[in-house]
């Protein structure tokens, strides 16, 4: 293993290769860079942690791919495009039933921020601090005890 050195403190590489776990990797930035990821992260569905690790782990790949041309006529993007349209909307209409359930919804607010206890599916005492819907739906189907054959 190579120690990489600067100001007379090596870094402690040994081990690194054979780690299975994610490792931490803190770096100085100025504040405006750290808002700008943020930003970045947070219009991408992810945490800032999530977003910097896939810009360096993507580093090395090409950022402008050369224009390949499709083999698909416009009729057939056409029909992609509306597939996947469909498709979204059965996926939101799913969830809207779920996210947007009153008695859920009724629920969440009758609960928020307390912290309900119930029984997993081995039968030991667990609690979760209801901050979203799902924790409603978390609390209500391990309300049903499953019949086992």
């Amino acid at each position: 293993m190579v120690n990489y050195q600067r100001n007379g403190r090596a870094l402690q590489l040994e081990g690194l290769e054979n780690a299975r776990n994610k490792v931490t990797l803190g770096f100085k930035c100025d504040a405006g860079t750290k808002i700008q990821l943020a930003q970045e992260a947070n219009q991408n569905g992810m945490t800032l942690s999530e977003y910097v690790e896939t810009v360096v782990s993507l580093r090395h790949q090409r950022t402008n791919p050369a224009p390949q041309k499709s083999s698909y006529t416009f009729n057939e993007w056409e029909s992609k495009i509306n597939n996947a349209k469909k498709q979204t909307e059965q996926v939101q209409t799913q969830l809207d039933f779920y996210e947007k359930s009153p008695l859920l919804v009724e629920l969440f607010k009758s609960y928020k921020g307390q912290s309900v206890p119930y029984l997993n599916v081995q039968g030991q005492k667990q609690s979760i601090v209801i901050n979203h819907v799902s924790d409603v739906f978390t609390v209500l189907i391990h309300s049903f005890n499953p019949q086992k054959p």
